[in-house]
C-alpha cells in the first residue's frame, strides 16, 4: 500500500475503498440454485460453483467477513450513487489483471441484495470479453450482436441464480470496438438501459484505462467511475496516467484490491 499511497491521495479524498484477496477462502455447496424470482422471458442460467470459488465470487454469502466487505462497498457506493441521483457506474481500472471484473460483479450481487435495488451489470469490453467467464456460463448472443445483427436486446440477456440481478454479455469479440461504443445505437441503448426502469442501477464492466480507447469513447454515457487498483501489481505511474486520462469523468472512489 505504501508504494501507492501518493497517487491514491486525491481518490480517498473522495473515497477510499479496500477489497481483501480472497483466493484461499472456500465456497458453501448449493451456489448455483440461489432463489430468484425470473421474468418468463429470461431463463435463469446455472451458474459452475467451481469456476465461481476461482473468479473469487463471494458476496452472495451469508455470514460471511468476505461478502461483508462487499457490504461496506455496497454501502459507500449506493451512499454517493442516490445523493446525486446516478444510475450508471462504470468499473474500470489502468491495466488487465486489476481486478475490475471481479469487483464488478460482486458489487453488483451485492448491490442487487438490497431490496430495494435491482442491478444490469453490462460487459463492455468487447475487445475481450470474459465477464461471463467468471460465472462458468456461455451466452448464446450478447451486445455486439444487438450492435450489428439487430438482435432484440431482451435475447442478448442473461439471468444468474441471483435475486434482481441481470447480465448483458459482450458477444462476440470485435477489434472496432470504440467505434461501435460511440455509435449512436449504442448511445440510445445506454439511455434506454439507465431510464428504463427506477429502481435499477446499470455497472458497466469497462476495458481498462491505458490499453485502449473504449473507456473514453463511452465516459460521455456514465455518470460515475470506480478505479480498481491492486495492491502490489498496479504501478503508481499507471494510476497517475490512469487518473490523469479520466480528470474529465466523475471518479467517485478507489477500490485497493488483493490488499490484505
Amino acid at each position: 500500500m505504501d508504494r501507492l499511497e501518493k497517487a491514491l491521495e486525491k481518490s480517498r479524498q473522495q473515497r477510499a475503498m479496500f477489497v481483501p484477496d480472497f483466493a484461499s477462502r472456500s465456497m458453501p455447496t448449493g451456489a448455483g440454485a440461489v432463489s430468484s424470482t425470473v421474468p418468463s422471458d429470461i431463463n435463469p442460467e446455472l451458474v459452475d460453483e467451481d469456476q465461481m470459488e476461482r473468479s473469487r465470487i463471494v458476496s452472495f454469502r451469508t455470514r460471511s467477513s468476505e461478502a461483508d466487505v462487499y457490504r461496506q462497498l455496497r454501502t459507500k457506493v449506493l451512499h454517493i450513487m442516490n445523493a446525486s441521483g446516478y444510475r450508471t457506474l462504470a468499473i474500470t481500472s489502468p491495466n488487465y489483471g486489476d481486478g475490475k471484473t471481479t469487483v464488478a460483479l460482486n458489487l453488483g450481487i451485492s448491490i442487487a441484495l438490497d431490496l430495494k435495488q435491482t442491478v444490469l451489470l453490462v460487459d463492455l469490453d468487447l475487445r475481450k470479453p470474459n465477464l461471463h467467464q467468471y460465472l462458468g456460463v456461455e451466452p448464446q448472443a450478447g451486445l455486439t450482436d444487438y450492435l450489428l445483427k439487430d438482435t432484440p436486446i431482451q435475447d442478448c440477456l442473461m439471468r444468474p441464480p441471483f435475486e434482481r440481478v441481470n447480465i448483458l454479455p459482450a458477444g462476440k469479440a470485435l477489434d472496432n470496438s470504440s467505434e461501435l461504443l460511440g455509435s449512436p445505437k449504442m448511445i440510445s441503448l445506454a439511455e434506454e438501459l439507465k431510464s428504463r426502469y427506477p429502481d435499477r442501477f446499470v455497472i458497466y464492466d469497462m476495458p481498462p484505462v491505458l490499453t485502449q480507447d473504449d473507456p473514453i469513447a463511452f465516459l460521455p454515457q456514465i455518470e460515475a467511475v470506480l478505479v480498481v487498483v491492486r495492491d502490489g501489481v498496479t504501478k503508481t505511474d499507471d494510476l497517475k496516467r490512469c487518473l490523469k486520462t479520466l480528470s474529465g469523468a466523475n471518479v467517485i472512489g478507489t477500490v485497493l484490491n488483493n490488499c490484505w
